[in-house]
């Protein structure tokens, strides 16, 4: 079985990865698929985005190539917006991280210069306006509500913890579900053990018990 690892913007996916990759997992991402099929294709990687934006079928090949992957390889981390809906058989990690955290984590981050924003307000509009088009994005091309707890099997609030605790806490929780699976877990404040809240749903159809889930996090 394989890990996927999502999240909100700004939750720190990159760096908990570069923390499984320490503790030997092998961790591809979906930018290193991209450039896969840049390179078979002779073009660049700026030009390969470009025809995405106009040709569904590149984004087509990029879930093919996941899927692929997921059938062919084992104990390896997908570090992917969409990889638990491709990846067959994986353990599904959503990290949430608050939104003011998240922003300042982006403002301070070496992506700055990048997204050339000026305050951390700024990146509160941003990262809220890039969510939502992302969501409409994911509703429009494939029906799936990324925001829907129960596609996941762990849910990690990421704002008070570091990349290294949250990822001994998704190897814990990994060896556990592969042992004996449980429904979709919530752990809230995993830095602090004394405090850790974890909330097994009763209902995995229930969607309204899931987004609660997610707007207590964030409140």
């Amino acid at each position: 079985m394989n890990i996927t690892m999502t999240g909100n913007l700004g939750s720190g996916k990159t760096s908990v990865c570069k923390e499984l990759k320490q503790l030997g997992y092998d961790v591809i991402s979906a930018g290193d698929i991209f450039r896969d099929i840049a390179a078979a294709r002779g073009i660049s990687v700026i030009e390969l985005n470009e025809r995405a934006k106009k040709d569904r079928s590149i984004d087509d090949m990029l879930d093919r190539r996941s899927t692929e992957l997921g059938q062919t390889l084992d104990n390896t981390v997908f570090d992917s917006r969409l990889a638990w809906h491709f990846v067959n058989e994986s353990f599904k990690v959503f990290l949430l991280v608050k939104t003011d955290e998240a922003a300042r984590r982006v403002f301070s981050g070496d992506n700055r210069n990048a997204e050339e924003y000026q305050s951390i307000g700024e990146v509160r509009e941003g990262l809220k306006k890039r969510a939502d088009l992302e969501q409409e994005r994911f509703l429009n091309l494939y029906g799936l509500d990324y925001y829907d707890g129960s596609n996941y099997d762990l849910i990690i609030e990421s704002t008070s913890a570091s990349p290294k605790q949250i990822a001994a806490e998704i190897e814990r929780r990994y060896r556990q579900y592969l042992a004996e699976p449980f429904s979709t877990k919530v752990v809230l404040n995993c830095a602090d053990k004394d405090r850790v809240f974890e909330e097994m749903t009763k209902d995995p159809g229930n969607t309204e018990e899931y987004h609660l889930n997610f707007s207590k996090i964030f409140s």
